[in-house]
């Protein structure tokens, strides 16, 4: 490949609100770079710090590639998404998912909806918007509360998964509208395991690489089994440390089989056309609940797609130079 490869990604700044998540990226540049390095590929690197700067960026940088990695940008919470449109107005090839993909899906409850309608298994819930209380009268039983458009488990605690009657959604509803500025939404909650499928197109194909199952066995009957913000990004947290994974998930055939369908059919659904992580429920009895679609999920070396890849014996070298090669196929500049 002659190409020079931009790698562009959020600007990181110290005291953001979730700063770990955020800060999270750069462990995702240093793997990239590290392979276009082992490729032989020149590249350069910019972070981003608002959508209006990327026509700035792309003529300052007028590498044919972009490699996306923004994540997340402050002024807005979807002016990430709009990054993929830009660059293809600039007639850069970019990587990941295109911007109709990644707005759906940051939007839980528009994509719970469509889901549902192609009768993929979704938790049963509800929306609350910013400033109003619940409406809507719910069944008694386990919910979880969290926020509608924040990924990387921001805005979710183990006090996030309240016991129905009770007063305690209320507390959990108001603070994420305080906190994130976001409406809630109120999910039923699955027990009492959790999946990760990774995605990944390979010969023109989405493929299924990897279930992962995450093992909670260090969790009390009291600890509701979730990766919640702690035990994603902070190593000295319980949840961190006691949140292995399992690959490949010890499933029952058939079930493992559904999940498979399930995957693939929520990929299409939303539009993805580059590598994605969709994550379940599974109840006791092996039935599957899609939670989310996490289009352009994180790919640090620690992650759970990064995971997958080996999982698959795909070497992350592999993976980086897939990306470049489906990005120049769709870009047909």
């Amino acid at each position: 490949m002659s190409e020079n490869v931009l790698v562009l990604h959020n600007a990181v700044e110290d005291g953001a609100a979730f700063h770990e998540s955020n800060a999270g990226v750069l462990d995702q540049v240093s793997a990239v770079t590290a392979a276009l390095e082992k490729l032989n590929i020149d590249y350069d690197v910019a972070g981003v710090k608002a959508i209006t700067q990327l026509p700035q960026i792309l003529e300052k940088f007028p590498h044919k590639i972009i490699f996306n990695l923004v994540e997340e940008l402050p002024q807005s919470i979807s002016d990430a998404s709009y990054v993929p449109a830009v660059c293809r107005a600039y007639c850069r090839a970019c990587t990941g998912n295109g911007t109709g993909a990644l707005l759906l899906t940051q939007d839980k409850w528009r994509t719970k909806n469509i889901l549902k309608g192609a009768n993929i298994p979704c938790p049963d819930g509800v929306i609350v918007p910013v400033g109003r209380s619940l409406t809507t009268e719910l069944a008694a039983g386990k919910y979880i509360v969290k926020p509608l458009f924040s990924d990387a488990s921001e805005g979710i605690a183990s006090d996030s998964v309240v016991q129905l009657p009770g007063s305690e959604l209320q507390k959990c509803i108001e603070r994420i509208h305080k906190l994130q500025r976001q409406p809630a939404v109120v999910e039923q909650y699955i027990e009492p395991r959790e999946l990760n499928v990774s995605i990944l197109p390979l010969n023109g194909k989405a493929e299924v690489i990897g279930i992962a199952e995450i093992d909670f066995s260090a969790f009390g009957r009291d600890r509701p089994k979730i990766i919640d913000y702690e035990a994603k990004w902070l190593p000295d947290s319980f949840g961190y440390n006691n949140t292995p994974r399992i690959l490949p998930a010890k499933l029952f055939k058939d079930a493992a089989e559904l999940v498979r369908r399930y995957a693939l059919a929520a990929w299409e659904m939303v539009g993805c056309e580059d590598y994605a992580r969709v994550d379940f429920r599974m109840d006791a009895n092996e039935q599957s609940f899609v939670l989310e679609i996490n289009a352009n999920p994180d790919i640090s070396p620690d992650a759970g797609f990064a995971a997958a890849l080996a999982g698959a014996a795909i070497s992350y070298e592999n993976f980086v130079q897939t990306l470049l090669n489906n990005a120049l196929i769709r870009s047909g500049c």
